[in-house]
């Protein structure tokens, strides 16, 4: 400790930018109680660190995009953790997880957190091998949903159960669901009839986010309606062969790729059903948003998806790649009755804000690090 507060240090492979979602929540960790810094192993990028900007101190392994050799990468690190006091180490994906482990030992941190984004994340024996070695000697490692906490335990069967805690994922909520845009102009700036049903999907254009198999249930739906959209927010190596999927269909005037969205609360307004037709998912956040902003939501059966729509109780689930269920679904969604529809918004939005807001992060985080803290120091810092 110093100054009689708590010190953590946030780990991550790079800065290779910023990840504007992990600002807010870090910044909102009590400073009267933690003082936080940021440490990065390597640098990708010239960017301006808003860590730094919101008045954390921001350290480096190196400054360059590679790693020194291996011993000189543990020593260095584990120098700064040394120099800083850190009581806590919190680890950011499986190489600050690898290398913080190690020189969180050597610098004698009292407590070391693996933080695990996603699924997969055991893919192959050097990491079944490299994670058989490193979580035994990490205190907790924090998934991102039920379905990462599961597949942590199910690919690492030597993991005490009791050290994985499902932590979830948050949102900045007031900036997803206080819009107030004008849904007319909005539609008329992207060339969207105003009286079309358009549906839209969020998120990298790749093979396991679905798309194809939206594309194509879009096409079959739009012959029986034809005054229905589609736009698509995100980019990504898969979207030549997505226009041209568009175009085979026929669909080219009624299917929208935006590219990158800066400005997704406005996206969000103009639509009338978000669908994420994934094959595989963690916890993703832009249905997290979508529900946040008051958009009725279609999405596999698959990951944490369930557990962020309750099952289907805030939203319409389908099995993934089964184009004749996700048209049932997306029909379903148009002829919805408007009260009925109204009534599963407004508890979707309270779900998200009671499970999945920044403020009710900040709060699981600060209990984590305390309890860390009791039972390494037995200190009960209030």
């Amino acid at each position: 400790m110093r100054d009689g507060k708590i010190i953590i240090a946030r780990l991550w492979p790079t800065f290779g930018g910023n990840i504007p979602s992990v600002i807010p929540v870090i910044c909102g960790i009590n400073p009267d109680k933690y003082e936080t810094i940021g440490i990065y192993l390597t640098k990708t990028s010239d960017a301006p660190n808003l860590l730094e900007q919101n008045g954390k101190k921001v350290f480096f392994v190196t400054q360059k995009s590679r790693l020194p050799i291996i011993p000189f990468s543990f020593l260095r690190l584990a120098e700064i953790l040394e120099e800083q006091g850190v009581d806590i180490l919190h680890c950011h994906h499986h190489k600050a997880a690898f290398y913080g482990t190690i020189a969180g030992k050597i610098a004698k941190v009292p407590a070391i957190l693996s933080h695990v984004h996603g699924l997969g994340r055991t893919r192959n024996i050097n990491r079944k091998l490299q994670n058989y070695f490193l979580l035994p000697r990490i205190d907790k490692i924090l998934a991102v949903g039920g379905a990462v906490k599961n597949d942590i335990l199910k690919t690492n069967p030597s993991v005490e159960p009791e050290k994985v805690m499902n932590i979830g994922n948050s949102i900045d909520y007031e900036y997803y669901s206080n819009t107030n845009f004008d849904r007319h102009a909005v539609r008329e700036k992207y060339n969207i009839p105003s009286d079309a049903f358009v549906f839209a999907a969020a998120g990298r254009l790749a093979e396991t986010k679905g798309q194809k198999y939206l594309i194509k249930t879009f096409s079959e739906i739009k012959k029986q309606t034809p005054n229905i959209r589609l736009l698509f927010a995100g980019t990504g190596r898969l979207k030549s062969e997505l226009e041209k999927q568009t175009m085979e269909l026929n669909c080219k005037n009624s299917i929208y790729f935006l590219d990158r969205v800066n400005n997704m609360p406005e996206f969000y307004s103009m639509i009338d059903a978000f669908v994420l037709p994934s094959l595989a998912e963690g916890l993703p956040r832009t249905l997290i948003e979508a529900m946040a902003a008051g958009v009725l939501c279609i999405a596999s059966d698959v990951g944490g998806i369930p557990e962020i729509l309750d099952n289907g109780r805030l939203g319409f689930l389908v099995q993934a790649e089964n184009s004749d269920e996700l048209a049932d679904m997306m029909q379903k969604a148009i002829n919805l009755p408007l009260q009925k529809k109204e009534a599963i918004i407004t508890d979707a939005k309270e779900y998200i804000k009671t499970n999945y807001s920044h403020n009710v992060m900040i709060k699981r985080i600060e209990n984590i690090y305390d309890t860390l803290i009791k039972e390494k120091t037995g200190c009960n810092k209030n």
